[in-house]
């Protein structure tokens, strides 16, 4: 089939799990159907990574503009006070862009396009411009996000603004879900939550889990002996943020420093956090090419989150790699959580009980590592993921 497919930053380098989930299931649409690529970009210096999605995609054009909101204060504050003259919220009308709707239909006027492949809901801002049947893949509750910030805030401003941003978003969000002919979520939890919005409709809900391509490493721990902690996640994502402020205050302060170093890898790290790094057992890093060179230098994975919905990646990289994890509920939502993959804990005491434990037990460690590494292999591997999403299109 011909598919259009529409993604919000182009999926490359491999750097965050949008990007890595994204990419796999291009590679895996590729397979078995034609694929064109539009994508925005955040900065001119990104089309050079547009060579790397060459194999798999039949033609590939991008949009330079500034989404990610960390990146530049005055373009945020900008869009942001754009948003109030409009229904819809920020998070989808920063990414509305007069170039990207001409390509939208230029595109469609050359070639005829079975599937309109809608990666993220910020991209149904286009949905005017469809013209054939229309997937969206939802990669969380979008609104759920929201409304978790709006409980969690103590700031009586953001809760004002956060609750404006709420209704408009949850608005969009339904009517996006009932214009489009077929929607993917991650988990049955969010399949739940559309089908609420939706007043059932089941059949127009399929559930597909984030799928990734990795192998075990080799770890590789320094000689101090001792427990390396790892947290990996994307600053300009608000709950990653959130997540590792409170870890920084409510968790590793009580964490004996000749036993434990923290390492916090994620782009755009906010001043808050790197305030930290003045401590020596607590490494900031901001970005970093290859994760895996932390992956296999530490212990224990956290994922201390609050707010989100949809899938974590980086769980499922770790289940792949062997690292084992401490997550929060909220962390592991939608991850098929057995005894001894995972750890969860939702507060404080427990957290730092979590981490104790896997760090005076390596057995236990080893445990957890393997137990995880079968989970990811028979739920989370590519292998089948072709198969799984020529089904749902077949049925459109």
């Amino acid at each position: 089939m011909n598919i259009l497919f529409l993604n919000n930053l182009l999926p490359y380098p491999l750097d965050n799990g949008g990007k890595i989930n994204t990419y796999n299931t291009i590679k895996a649409l590729s397979k078995n159907n034609n694929v064109d690529l539009l994508s925005f970009i955040n900065d001119e210096s990104e089309r050079v990574n547009i060579k790397r999605l060459n194999t798999l995609c039949d033609r590939i054009q991008v949009v330079k503009k500034t989404v990610i909101r960390g990146t530049s204060t005055s373009t945020f504050v900008k869009d942001y006070i754009m948003s109030f003259f409009t229904p819809l919220p920020y998070v989808i009308n920063k990414f509305y862009s007069k170039e990207m709707e001409k390509l939208i239909i230029q595109y469609q006027g050359e070639r005829n396009y079975d599937l309109i492949y809608v990666n993220h809901l910020s991209m149904m801002v286009y949905n005017k411009s469809f013209y054939a049947k229309v997937l969206l893949h939802e990669q969380n509750v979008e609104s759920k996000i929201f409304g978790r910030f709006i409980r969690e805030t103590k700031n009586p401003v953001k809760k004002i603004l956060g609750y404006n941003e709420y209704l408009k978003l949850k608005k969009f969000e339904i009517k996006m879900l009932n214009k489009s002919d077929c929607v993917i979520a991650l988990s049955s939890i969010d399949k739940n939550e559309f089908q609420q919005m939706l007043n059932d409709k089941a059949d127009k809900i399929h559930v597909i889990a984030i799928h990734i391509d990795a192998d075990l490493l080799a770890f590789d721990h320094h000689s101090d002996q001792k427990i390396n902690l790892l947290f990996m996640g994307t600053m300009s994502w608000y709950p990653n943020q959130d997540g590792i402020i409170w870890f920084l205050k409510n968790c590793f302060p009580q964490l004996d420093p000749q036993k434990f170093n923290l390492f916090v890898c994620g782009s755009n790290p906010p001043e808050e956090v790197l305030e930290y790094e003045t401590e020596k057992n607590i490494t900031v890093t901001g970005y970093v090419d290859d994760i895996d060179d932390y992956m296999k230098y530490c212990d224990i994975g956290i994922v201390p989150l609050f707010i989100g919905s949809g899938q974590r990646v980086k769980i499922i990289e770790s289940f792949a790699k062997g690292l084992p994890v401490v997550s929060t509920s909220i962390g592991a939502e939608g991850i098929i959580s057995e005894q001894n993959n995972i750890l969860i804990a939702d507060s404080s005491e427990k957290f730092i009980q979590c981490i104790k434990m896997l760090a005076a037990d390596s057995a236990f460690r080893e445990k957890i590592k393997i137990n995880a590494r079968k989970i990811y292999v028979k739920n989370y591997s590519t292998n089948s993921l072709i198969g799984k999403l020529d089904k749902i299109i077949s049925e459109i």
